[in-house]
């Protein structure tokens, strides 16, 4: 008896809760009937890697409001921009990024990702600024500049050269960050090879979040309940967290000067200045999601700049001859001072962003009290909303009838106003207090990367009918294989 009163009860209690969060957002923004009633249809998509292709549709079908969770709302309106991550006091990441707080040591320790204090983030964010400023950022030109003969090195032992590009560039991208954080190549690009498994540790890390942000409860439970925390103090730390955790502790001990252009180098003096905000564990933490955040994302990035070229002569041929007038040497690495100023390599890279930014889903911000309206739609407190990029960058009214095609002279166009709604509205680095805080690397990296490539090497597709295809479940895409052929370009710059 006792059984089914507290079966009866709980019953109550569920069809309680679903009748309060269908009324919360009424009228309900348009979507999946399921999505009214339960997250499981989100979580559905997430982890078959549907959920970026599903909300591209209903963004189209629906316009630019769509529910995809009982509490989850994406949006692909640009007026909602400032309104979710510019100053307004309230609006914090949602549920979904507590499923991204690392465990070390039996204990959570959240990044500058994963943090939701923004208080917490903004001491660690003013902390640790310096190091990535435009200024800051030119300190790591020299570590892009010994990396980028490795890669150039790499595809020309490649057997009649094909290459696997996703894979090459992301090989580039770990010993270019790891040598960007602690003056030290992981010596992927010499073995040809995930060494110690750190890409692997940030793909999985990054599935994590995917698989989970939607139940990020349920992932507290199985993940974080006390005997799962207690257990992984016994676990064995990464290679690259051993590496990492090796040179803290001898730059600590060492009373040799160092030299001072690298993050490690940084973030010991931004601990000696801040040491409540910044503590030895922080600094390990902040050298892994410097690490983490210049993997998958800066190679499918540039993946995705290669992948245009080669699809369109036209603007690569255009790419080639700034090039060419700008007397860059297909045999000498261009100074970043001078890649930064060239035009049309800007516009291609912002172009290739537009088409294929690597968020997998919106991200989430949760509405403060009193609600906010969008686009017609009142949202109240509690609700995670999101833009859209996928959706926001397809937007005709401010990019132009022709979205779908790669055209990177939009970014150039004469009419200043345009390209000023457009540069407001891109989000390749996200917006407001959590734009990524290494854009300015990463650019860097782009504008060094693709010139040296294109300018030493004829690529062409091995299947003229590839496409940029990738696994859509983690949080940001990881490109599938590319087979390129990469031959030795003999027209001299």
């Amino acid at each position: 008896m006792l059984l089914i009163i507290i079966l009866v009860i709980s019953l109550l209690l569920c069809l309680t809760s679903l009748v309060t969060n269908y009324i919360a957002i009424f009228p309900s923004p348009p979507g999946p009937f399921l999505a009214r009633f339960t997250d499981l249809w989100r979580a559905n998509q997430q982890y078959s890697g549907k959920l970026r292709s599903k909300l591209t549709t209903l963004h189209t079908k629906h316009g630019p409001v769509v529910r995809y969770g009982v509490r989850s709302i994406s949006t692909s309106d640009p007026k909602a921009i400032d309104i979710l991550y510019g100053s307004r006091a309230g609006f914090v990441t949602a549920e979904s990024y507590q499923v991204l707080v690392g465990i070390s040591n039996g204990k959570e320790v959240p990044s500058l990702v994963s943090t939701k204090d923004e208080t917490r983030h903004g001491q660690l964010r003013r902390s640790v600024a310096s190091a990535f400023t435009i200024k800051g950022s030119q300190d790591y030109e020299t570590f892009i500049d010994s990396t980028i003969p490795e890669l150039l090195k790499a595809v020309r032992r490649s057997k009649r050269g094909k290459i696997d590009l996703p894979d090459l560039l992301m090989l580039y991208s770990m010993d270019s960050a790891s040598r960007m954080a602690f003056s030290e190549s992981l010596g992927c690009l010499e073995s040809g090879e995930d060494v110690g498994g750190s890409i692997a540790l940030i793909r999985d890390r990054l599935k994590h979040w995917g698989y989970w942000s939607s139940v990020p409860w349920l992932e507290r439970l199985i993940y974080r309940n006390p005997l799962a925390m207690s257990k992984s103090k016994g676990r064995t730390p990464s290679a690259m967290v051993n590496t990492a955790a090796q040179k803290l502790k001898m730059r600590l001990a060492s009373k040799e000067g160092v030299d001072g252009r690298d993050m490690l180098h940084k973030f010991i003096q931004a601990h000696h200045v801040n040491p409540d905000t910044i503590d030895i564990p922080g600094i390990v933490s902040l050298l892994m999601s410097t690490i983490t955040g210049a993997g998958d994302t800066t190679a499918a990035t540039m993946t995705a700049t290669i992948f245009y070229l080669i699809k369109n002569p036209a603007p690569l041929e255009k790419l080639r001859n700034e090039l060419r007038n700008a007397g860059l040497s297909h045999d000498k690495l261009p100074p970043y001072t001078q890649a930064s100023k060239l035009p049309y390599l800007a516009a291609v890279i912002k172009e290739s962003m537009r088409l294929f930014p690597v968020q997998t889903w919106p991200l989430e911000r949760l509405v403060p009290l009193g609600g906010i309206n969008i686009a017609g739609h009142f949202i109240p407190a509690g609700t995670s909303v999101g833009i859209f990029v996928p959706s926001l960058h397809q937007n005709q009214e401010i990019f132009g009838t022709d979205v779908h095609s790669f055209r990177p002279e939009r970014w150039l166009d004469s009419n200043i106003e345009k390209v000023k709604k457009m540069e407001q509205t891109f989000m390749g680095f996200s917006k407001g207090r959590r734009v990524c805080l290494g854009q300015h690397v990463a650019v860097m990296q782009m504008k060094k990367v693709i010139p040296a490539l294109i300018m030493n090497f004829d690529l062409n597709f091995i299947d003229i009918e590839a496409s940029l295809d990738a696994d859509m479940r983690p949080a940001v895409v990881s490109l599938r294989p590319l087979w390129v052929i990469a031959k030795e370009r003999q027209e001299e710059f």
